[in-house]
């Protein structure tokens, strides 16, 4: 329960004095010095973020500020919270306390299960800015539809802000931050910031990259050491961004979908705030088939398969320039052609598996297509020789006779002859 109700805030009130007098006594008046200044009573807006969710401590942010911890009071005591039960009860309006701030240092215990020692609110406000935000990836956007980055310090990628930096609300109200300081002030003030975009970062090697999109901070993210890409089961990247000026650049994957995480737990993704957090932490993920793809009129592609998903992405990967038939390596022309990867000789037929083959010379079993993906790295990116071992049977659909290839040569003729 967030506990915005719960403080008493003193708000500075001037108090005017007035003094009635004739109009021909004007000048003889004067105003008495009220002799006081106002009280002004400043509140750590962090006080206001806490949440009471875990027994262990008070929850802020992506870390929990654990018990026992002191508040700072208004008139200047301290009171000390073991339980979350006090918490809420030094909260309490009719407790008739008002309490203004933390007493430092804090103990808290960031989501890996680290203990770190807090030592000042600058310390704090730039623990709780770093967390990465679990809202506000798919409903901040601008007037054209694009969607923001909610706001936070970038602490733990390669790459950093450059300031000044612009920022605006989900209502579209306008923020600068000049600096980290204004930045964590900002994030710590203003529900729902996001980063307004193109913005500019410094990468690893010190160049400054413009990030346009949600897309872009996300392609900038996995070129950090150590981030790996999401994919499919088979291995393909799941990246439509990068195809360019492609027509498939404008599919986004629909949500709810199903991954699975290195660690082999499975996960249904429901939204782009669920995304954004899976993505960010760190884990290596695979998408599960089937999945569906919207494009930019709302439409919807169903992908139930590796080979399906290679031949949708494969016109904006690889142009094909005519060629003899038996120019390309035997295995591309033998799986290329039987599994339409594609097909500039049409031959239809399929390949009776299993089919050995030698990657880098250790021998392989393929049992299926997804399997010559999977060893291969075709059709992108072969990842070593592929030599293939006859014999090997193939199935003429036209009229299920069976073919036995014996060699390159054997398959060259037979892929010519089957035109």
């Amino acid at each position: 329960m967030r506990l915005f109700s719960k403080f008493s805030f003193l708000f500075l009130f001037v108090a005017i004095l007035f003094a009635s007098c004739d109009r021909e006594n004007l000048d003889n008046t004067t105003t008495p010095d009220p002799g006081f200044e106002p009280e002004v009573v400043v509140v750590n807006n962090l006080i206001a973020a806490l949440q009471t969710t875990t027994n262990e401590g008070l929850e802020l942010g992506c870390f929990s500020i654990d018990f026992p911890f002191e508040l700072l009071l208004e008139d200047g005591s301290t009171i000390e919270i073991t339980t979350i039960e006090e918490f809420e009860a030094a909260g309490d309006p009719e407790s008739g306390l008002v309490i203004v701030d933390f007493v430092f240092p804090l103990n808290v215990t960031t989501e890996d299960g680290e203990s770190v020692q807090v030592n000042d609110n600058m310390e704090l406000g730039m623990q709780f800015a770093s967390c990465i935000p679990d809202d506000g990836w798919d409903d901040t956007e601008t007037e054209d539809g694009t969607l923001l980055i909610p706001a936070f310090l970038f602490e733990d990628l390669c790459f950093d802000l450059i300031y000044p930096v612009d920022l605006q609300d989900i209502d579209g109200n306008a923020y600068v931050a000049t600096n980290e300081a204004e930045l964590v002030d900002l994030i710590i003030t203003v529900p729902s910031l996001a980063f307004t975009l193109p913005m500019t970062v410094t990468d690893e090697d010190g160049e400054e990259v413009v990030i346009e999109s949600v897309a872009g901070f996300y392609d900038l993210y996995y070129e950090c050491d150590g981030n790996v890409p999401s994919g499919t089961e088979g291995g393909t990247t799941i990246d439509l961004d990068e195809l360019g000026e492609c027509y498939l650049a404008d599919l986004t994957i629909q949500f709810p979908y199903t991954v699975i995480t290195a660690d082999g737990e499975t996960i249904i993704i429901e939204d782009a705030n669920q995304e954004a957090d899976l993505i960010l932490s760190g884990v290596h993920y695979t998408i599960e088939y089937p999945f569906n793809l919207v494009d930019a009129d709302g439409g919807l592609i169903a992908v139930n398969s590796e080979q399906e998903f290679i031949e949708l992405l494969l016109p904006c990967i690889i142009t094909i320039e005519p060629t003899e038939p038996c120019d390309p390596d035997a295995h591309i022309i033998l799986f290329f052609n039987a599994h339409n990867i594609f097909t500039v000789f049409e031959c239809p037929f399929d390949i009776n598996y299993p089919v050995e083959v030698t990657v880098d010379g250790a021998p392989v079993t393929l049992n299926s297509v997804e399997d010559y993906y999977a060893e291969t790295g075709a059709p992108f990116n072969f990842v070593g020789q592929v030599e293939l071992v006859y014999p090997i049977t193939v199935t003429v659909q036209e009229d299920g006779s069976t073919v036995e290839l014996n060699s390159d040569e054997d398959l060259c003729e037979f892929i010519t002859s089957c035109e």
